[in-house]
């Protein structure tokens, strides 16, 4: 009496069905990294512009107490090359009151990012003093095409 032997291998079908499945699972956690590797970016970027807030609020600090102007560092730009960047940007500026002294703004680049106490940044902003606008015109805006611009809560 021959017994047929039981065979407990994997089969072709079932092969190619593992394989499949594994390759579904790599493609979700492939899309998945990507868009927290955005999400990453956009967290960062936001980060440093609230960064450069405060430390440009600082700067304005110490200087309307001293009134010494060594603290408003950046290079002052005229209106229209702020107004024209917040156009890009899709953004109103604020209107600063005519009764404060300084209404300019400035471009900040990284030495003097450095000078305020921001290190390792790559990116370059338009900043105002008084309203503690800042705009990062380097990237402009996030992944989700929101702009790049904070503004002082007061305003």
């Amino acid at each position: 009496m021959l017994h047929l032997k039981q065979e407990k291998a994997v089969t072709i079908v079932a092969l190619v069905v593992i394989v499949i499945l594994l390759m579904i699972l790599a493609g979700v956690s492939i899309t998945a990294g990507i868009s927290q590797i955005g999400a990453v970016k956009d967290s960062k970027l936001i980060a440093e512009l609230e960064m450069v807030q405060h430390a440009i609020l600082e700067q304005y600090t110490k200087y309307k107490v001293t009134k010494d102007s060594v603290y408003l560092v950046g290079n002052k730009i005229t209106n229209e090359e702020a107004l024209s960047v917040a156009n890009e940007l899709g953004i109103t500026l604020v209107n600063i009151p005519t009764t404060y002294f300084n209404k300019d703004y400035y471009r900040l680049d990284k030495a003097s990012l450095t000078a305020i106490g921001i290190q390792d940044s790559k990116d370059e902003y338009i900043i105002n003093y008084i309203s503690g606008e800042v705009m990062n015109i380097t990237v402009k805006k996030t992944s989700n095409n929101n702009p790049l611009y904070i503004k002082a809560s007061n305003f």
